[in-house]
């Protein structure tokens, strides 16, 4: 769908690069329209040359031609509408083009902010992510999600509750956070410029460590304890709102309170029956029939519409889906009965060690691990060198052997020697 970027100038540009990270960004009226308003055309033009890993002001100024004393303000800039995420290492910045999802989508909507035209945003940000089907299946289909579903301590047993690794619950999350930031959840803030929205709490949005520091440095959130950060999960778990957290074992960047409503992750699900959209947690929510009376309660809490009520010849009982059960545990909390229970799946749940590696296997998986490695989009033995390694990384076999984690190490090793 190449033609689509072809009329619209250093915007097309600039959807095309955005297009070549993991996430992406599909060609569509949409994503031409939110560009246009978000990127005055020199911002689109530098973002349009940016390379995709994290990069240090004389890479970008060797990439874009332009002078660095202009980049710093230009930069800035970005950074402070959330086109730009920048962070300080060894005394040295170093600048990272933010992607759509999980980026400058997210963090137009942080913040009530006139300074955009927020409501017409919303409305195209929906449109694209909730609407376009072609799109969501693109940016959410994969082998390895960019969230993962923790569970609710609470509703597990002490016969699995000892087994519970420290990255697979918020308490264990915020125990080990340096750094945490509080905001508007997105997904919540653009559904009310939509239409009505819903009644979930608004001002839950977490952040963590690296991502917490520069969202409350530029302004999108709020720094916050780790007891108010409690007393904000607390509260989510009462409204029977999903934790998805960041798709890492070390250093999770977020944590978000998801209804199924206005969630773009949990949409997918929902709408186009997408398995994989969030990695499950370990444990699957498992239905007593001998004491499930069949209220109900269960199936208007499940925020992905994944447990029904089915008869059995004594009545209506619940029933879970267990290929998109997200083993969250909101459920358990709405049994009355003490019908529900949470149990081990039985089967591994991979979970990436850093942000690093799970951007290396969305990338190896999608065909686009030339773009990682070969992120110069300036130089042609670049764009030679990345096509050959992108059409390789697409052959199954190949990709398969590219994923093994002996070839995964040596990759990622690869990237932090840049």
């Amino acid at each position: 769908m190449g033609h689509l970027s072809r009329g619209h100038g250093v915007y097309g540009k600039l959807q095309k690069r955005l297009d070549r990270f993991v996430i992406g960004a599909p060609p569509s009226r949409e994503i031409f329209e939110i560009l246009k308003l978000l990127y005055t055309e020199q911002e689109a033009f530098v973002a349009s040359r940016m390379p995709i890993i994290f990069s240090s002001l004389s890479r970008i100024s060797r990439l874009t031609g332009v002078g660095m004393q202009e980049l710093v303000p230009l930069l800035a800039g970005m950074a402070e509408k959330g086109l730009v995420m920048d962070f300080e290492r060894n005394g040295r910045t170093f600048y990272i083009l933010s992607p759509t999802m999980l980026g400058f989508f997210e963090f137009t909507f942080m913040r009530v902010n006139r300074d955009v035209p927020q409501e017409r945003l919303a409305r195209l940000m929906w449109e694209y992510v909730h609407e376009n089907r072609d799109v969501a299946r693109k940016i959410l289909s994969g082998e390895t999600p960019l969230g993962r579903a923790l569970v609710e301590e609470e509703a597990l047993g002490e016969d699995v509750h000892s087994q519970v690794l420290t990255h697979e619950t918020a308490a264990g999350i915020i125990r080990e956070a340096k750094k945490i930031g509080v905001g508007l959840c997105y997904c919540r803030h653009l559904r009310e410029h939509v239409d009505d929205g819903c009644s979930y709490a608004m001002d839950v949005c977490t952040a963590f460590n690296a991502g917490a520091s520069y969202l409350v440095r530029r302004g999108f959130m709020r720094e916050v304890s780790k007891e108010e950060a409690l007393d904000i999960f607390s509260r989510t778990k009462e409204e029977g709102l999903v934790y998805v957290a960041d798709n890492v074992k070390r250093r999770p960047s977020f944590v978000c309170h998801c209804c199924g409503c206005c969630c773009g992750l949990l949409g997918g699900m929902k709408k186009l029956r997408l398995e994989n959209v969030v990695a499950t947690s370990p444990y699957l929510a498992k239905i007593d029939g001998g004491k499930c009376t069949g209220c109900g309660l269960c199936v208007k809490k499940c925020q992905v519409d994944m447990i029904n009520l089915v008869e059995d010849g004594r009545g209506k009982r619940g029933e879970v889906d267990s290929r998109f059960c997200l083993g969250c545990g909101v459920c358990v909390a709405a049994c009355r009965e003490g019908a529900l229970r949470m149990v081990d799946r039985g089967e591994r749940v991979i979970t990436p060690d850093s942000a690093m590696e799970k951007y290396l296997m969305i990338a190896i998986e999608q065909g686009k691990l030339g773009n990682l490695l070969f992120d110069d989009f300036t130089s042609l033995p670049h764009a030679v060198i990345r096509n050959v390694v992108n059409a390789i990384a697409r052959v199954k076999p190949l990709k398969d052997y590219l994923k093994k984690e002996e070839m995964r190490s040596r990759f990622l090793q690869a990237l932090v020697a840049r």
